[in-house]
């Protein structure tokens, strides 16, 4: 029976990762494996992200962007994605504003800088 669970687990990982292609091509490798590990130890949580998937793919790419790998996290978000979407929808602006703000720093601490390769010019 523990081998049955495990192998349905699996199947619905991979079945949700179907909607993750386009939720950053870098990470999902990651996030796979995340969920491949979840699948193992909490597969109602799998399944939640699931339903998640099948419903809103705009809230799975934001909670799967928001947590990264870590499945605490993962499983705060969903519980808050749904027990107050619109907690959650602010919290969401917040991130995805400090994140670019972070990118626009980075870019902007590499400005003006120029790289010659490491050729001495004389």
């Amino acid at each position: 029976m523990n081998k049955f669970i495990k192998a349905l687990s699996l199947i619905l990982v991979l079945t949700g990762t179907v909607y993750l292609p386009s939720a950053n091509a870098a990470s999902t490798g990651k996030t796979t494996s995340m969920l491949i590990t979840l699948a193992e130890t909490d597969p109602v949580l799998v399944e939640r992200l699931n339903d998640i998937a099948l419903t809103d793919t705009k809230l799975l790419k934001q909670i799967l962007k928001m947590a990264g790998t870590d499945p605490v996290k993962l499983e705060k978000l969903v519980d808050l994605a749904e027990t107050d979407i619109d907690m959650f929808w602010t919290l969401a602006n917040i991130y995805n504003t400090n994140k670019m703000q972070e990118e626009e720093e980075q870019q902007m601490s590499t400005f003006g800088t120029i790289d010659d390769g490491g050729v001495i010019q004389n």
